[in-house]
């Protein structure tokens, strides 16, 4: 997100913005520093000490961040104050060349008197400089070591694994609680940096054993206390993972092959990241990355030990089922695929997959006794899933009476995760004689308020609506009104049966005003008395606010709102 500093108050959300005028205008924007040209450093004090990072160029903010947990949007008041004193200070001097020429010489950043300072101080002095620095902050200290302790031992995965543990004693409190730190996850956001840079200079090694440090170490952060508010912990991993996705499409030596394989097949044996997504995708990997009989072997090996737990939904047995699957479209024939499903059917992804195989193989016979035997060992609201593939079979073999049935069904019982309920009314319609339609209509009707979970406005009155009877929809409304429902129909009703809405709305507003108080209640009030106004109801509505005036003349809140109307 760009924010323009001579306008950001109309990009930013109100109320953040209130909160981040109010903290600079009391002050709370305490240290600002320009580390370089457009590039600040700015402190803002609220319950807690923030940092605010800003680039800046010309009237645009290019980058922002803060260190704060806030992760309700994407700018926090601590910007937000930031923005306001940058303004102040930069914006008119950038409006004003005049007033530029005035100022005095503009003084070096910080940065650039640091980098001189490197160029310039001995290393001695930058030694000794660095260690006292390490003798009186422990957390610089941990950083410096963490950061390049690769210096001092062999690349391994263990040395970086050893170097993230510091950073996290490091950043933990005494019962072993990350609190929100950005600092800490900057640290390992370079680390995955470092990975990929790896990559791209031909040291595949090394970026293998960054990405799986901090895939392993920073999901022990997430499972054993972090403040992940901002998901930044989560993206860490996620890079991680990303890495050695990218490491799996990669043309390795064999060494390395070997290697990274034998470190996915340990991530998933060891249960690193169980209880994640991660978990599977890791063998999701190792299959797409497998190249000899061997290691189809002992992925093999690994998924045949998940065995079924007896539970009607069961996660881990359903994901080994399919990445088994998967390895045999990896590694065999189609008609082996097949046949695993076939052996595996109870499994509904292989089930659903079987008969659009079928379907598309135009063995309708087969498709429909795979779909039928799924209804049956299904016998709830998870077997609509078959009942629409049985609808399908039945439409394209032309079977009329099944395509009635369970288009009736599903305009009786569905929701519309397979079709609108207007595709089976058309089904319907279009099937129905139409001498018999009037009659078969009134039976569905009947059909639908018999149903054990409860009245289905909305199904009736849609039907209402398709067939063009305003007269019952209106009656349908009348027996059953609420505000919402009244609103929806005048799209259909207004032009015939405007007074006899506003009549509704009427009555309706009456009720609702002897059970709620409160200006939002009244604010619902004159919205709907606006509403009888738009259907020509002026008189009416004149009406209604005197009642209602006479009525509650102590509820001052709404005698302002009916004043506003």
């Amino acid at each position: 997100m760009k924010i323009s500093l001579s306008e950001f108050e109309h990009q930013i959300n109100e109320t953040i913005l209130k909160r981040g005028f109010n903290y600079y205008k009391r002050g709370h924007v305490t240290d600002v520093e320009e580390l370089d040209d457009g590039e600040y450093e700015i402190t803002v004090e609220g319950s807690e000490i923030y940092t605010v990072n800003l680039k800046v160029k010309g009237d645009v903010v290019t980058y922002f961040e803060c260190d704060c947990p806030y992760d309700m949007g994407p700018v926090c008041k601590h910007v937000v104050a930031a923005l306001f004193y940058l303004q102040k200070d930069i914006l008119a001097t950038l409006t004003s060349p005049t007033e530029k020429t005035k100022k005095r010489p503009k003084e070096k950043s910080v940065l650039k008197q640091a980098d001189e300072l490197l160029e310039t101080l001995s290393h001695n002095e930058l030694k000794s400089f660095v260690r006292n620095v390490c003798v009186s902050d422990k957390k610089f200290r941990q950083l410096l070591v963490a950061k390049h302790i690769h210096i001092l031992s062999p690349a391994s995965k263990e040395l970086y694994a050893e170097q993230i543990r510091v950073l996290v004693n490091t950043y933990s409190d005494k019962y072993g609680f990350i609190d929100y730190s950005a600092t800490f996850k900057r640290t390992i956001e370079a680390m995955a940096n470092d990975a990929k840079k790896n990559l791209n200079e031909g040291q595949p090694r090394l970026a293998m054993f960054i990405a799986l440090a901090i895939a392993e170490e920073m999901v022990q952060v997430l499972n054993y206390g972090s403040d992940d508010s901002d998901g930044k912990i989560v993206d860490c991993i996620e890079d991680a993972y990303e890495i050695l996705k990218m490491l799996t499409e990669m043309d390795l030596d064999e060494a390395l092959h070997d290697e990274l394989f034998d470190h996915l097949i340990r991530l998933f044996e060891e249960n690193i990241f169980k209880g994640w997504d991660w978990h599977f995708h890791t063998i999701g990997l190792a299959i797409e990355f497998l190249k000899k009989p061997q290691e189809k072997e002992r992925i093999k090996a690994v998924l045949d030990k998940i065995k079924p737990n007896g539970n009607k939904w069961d996660w881990d047995y359903s994901q080994a089922q399919e990445l088994s699957m998967a390895l045999i479209q990896k590694t065999e024939s189609a008609d082996s695929v097949i046949r695993y499903m076939e052996k595996n059917i109870s499994n509904s992804n292989f089930r659903a997959k079987l008969i659009e195989i079928a379907i598309e193989a135009k063995d309708y016979s087969k498709a429909k006794i795979i779909a039928e035997e799924g209804v049956i060992k299904e016998a709830n609201g998870s077997a609509d899933q078959w009942r629409n593939y049985l609808l399908t079979i039945a439409r394209k073999t032309c079977d009329t009476e099944n395509t009635i049935r369970f288009a009736r069904y599903f305009l009786v019982h569905s929701d519309d995760r397979y079709h609108s309920p207007k595709y089976y009314y058309n089904v319907l319609k279009d099937l129905i004689p139409s001498a018999q339609w009037p009659e078969y209509l009134e039976n569905l009707i009947i059909e639908i308020n018999s149903k054990s979970d409860g009245f289905d406005y909305d199904r009736i009155s849609k039907l209402y609506i398709w067939e063009a009877q305003w007269d019952q929809l209106l009656e349908l409304i009348r027996q059953h009104a609420n505000f919402d429902r009244i609103a929806q129909a005048e799209r259909y009703l207004d032009e015939s049966y405007s007074e006899k809405l506003a009549i509704l709305y009427n009555k309706l507003i009456l009720a609702y005003l002897k059970r709620n108080i409160g200006r939002n209640h009244y604010q619902i009030v004159c919205r709907y008395i606006r509403r009888m106004i738009k259907l020509g109801a002026q008189s009416m509505a004149t009406n209604l606010i005197k009642e209602l005036k006479n009525t509650y003349p102590t509820r001052r809140a709404l005698i302002e709102e009916l004043n506003k109307i």
